[in-house]
């Protein structure tokens, strides 16, 4: 019993020690990353509306929410039918 109790200690300490390590970054760092992440989001917005200038945002909007609504109910329905 007193060697769990050692081995429970010994892995708070390690998870203390890894928590105090870890840093907060400011939202400027690594800035080019999050620019490369945005990009092809930033281009697909823009040849949308180049493409379709009869189309407005809020129809943009509608098309991606029905879209990302189609996919969750995707995933509601996979993991509904899965076994848990």
């Amino acid at each position: 019993m007193l060697n769990k109790e050692e081995n429970l200690d010994e892995m708070i300490q390690r998870i203390q020690d890894e928590d105090e390590s870890n840093e907060i970054k400011k939202w400027n760092e690594s800035i080019i990353s999050k620019i490369l992440l945005l990009f092809p989001l930033l281009i697909f917005l823009i040849t949308f509306l180049i493409i379709n200038n009869d189309k407005s945002i809020i129809d943009l909007i509608i098309f991606i929410s029905l879209g990302g609504g189609l996919v969750l109910i995707g995933v509601l329905l996979n993991y509904l039918m899965s076994d848990k």
